[in-house]
C-alpha cells in the first residue's frame, strides 16, 4: 500500500485551513533516520490506507519521488467533528524497533452474568518492529467472576516485543453491582397537615 504526497510549501494556520478546505490533511514525517518533513496528503486516500492496514498497520508513502515506510504515530482531531487535522507519521528502516501504542480490546462481556466490568486501560506501550506490531491485544473476560482482575502482566506480548507499560497496573476488572436503595413513600396518613398562612390558630369563630 502506497500513500502520496507533496512537500508543504506555506505553513502556519490559515495554509492548514486551506489545505483541509481541498481535502489535503497536513503531516509531518520524521524518524530516527529522517529529518523531519513538512507534506499534504489527501484525506480521502489516507482513509483509505488506514481502513485497509488499520491503525498501527504499516505502509509507503511517496514525497516526490522518495519513499518511506511509515505507521500513524499521532493524529490530532476537531473536537466536534470527526476531522483529522494533522497527522504524525513515523518512518523506520527494516527490522528497527519503535514505541508504538498498541489498541487493548475486551470481548466476552455479554458472558458475565453478575458484575460489573470496568476496562482501566485502553493501550500498551511496546517497543516492537513495525511490521510484526499486532493491530491489537484481545482481553477475554468471558470466565471472570466479582473480584476478578487482569493485569498488564498477564498479557502475553510476544517475545518480539518489550512491554514498556507498567506491568502491575489493572487492565480489567470485575465488581459488584452498587446496592439499590428503595425508596420509602410516605402515605398520606404520616404526612403533616399543610398550614393555611395568615390564619391564626386561637382565632374566636364568629
Amino acid at each position: 500500500m502506497k500513500l502520496s504526497a507533496v512537500k508543504r510549501t506555506e505553513t502556519g494556520t490559515s495554509a492548514s485551513r486551506k489545505a483541509r478546505n481541498e481535502g489535503k490533511i497536513p503531516a509531518a514525517i520524521y524518524g530516527k533516520e529522517v529529518e523531519t518533513i513538512s507534506v499534504l496528503i489527501n484525506r480521502k486516500e489516507f482513509q483509505n490506507t488506514i481502513r485497509e492496514v488499520g491503525y498501527n498497520g504499516v505502509f509507503d508513502i511517496d514525497v516526490e519521488g522518495d519513499t518511506y515506510q511509515v505507521f500513524v504515530k499521532d493524529q490530532d482531531k476537531a473536537a466536534l467533528k470527526p476531522e483529522v487535522y494533522h497527522v504524525d507519521l513515523l518512518a523506520f528502516t527494516k527490522g528497527q524497533k519503535v514505541t508504538m501504542s498498541i489498541p487493548v480490546h475486551i470481548s466476552g462481556v455479554e458472558e458475565i452474568k453478575e458484575g460489573i466490568v470496568s476496562q482501566s486501560i485502553s493501550e500498551l506501550e511496546v517497543n516492537i518492529a513495525p511490521a510484526e506490531a499486532p493491530s491489537e491485544y484481545v482481553v477475554d473476560v468471558s470466565e471472570l467472576e466479582i473480584g476478578d482482575t487482569v493485569h498488564v502482566s498477564d498479557i502475553k506480548v510476544g517475545d518480539e516485543a518489550e512491554l514498556l507499560t507498567d506491568d502491575s497496573l489493572t487492565i480489567v476488572s470485575v465488581s459488584a453491582p452498587e446496592a439499590v436503595e428503595e425508596e420509602t413513600t410516605e402515605t398520606t396518613e404520616d404526612m403533616p397537615e399543610p398550614e393555611v398562612i395568615g390564619e391564626s390558630k386561637d382565632e374566636d369563630s364568629e
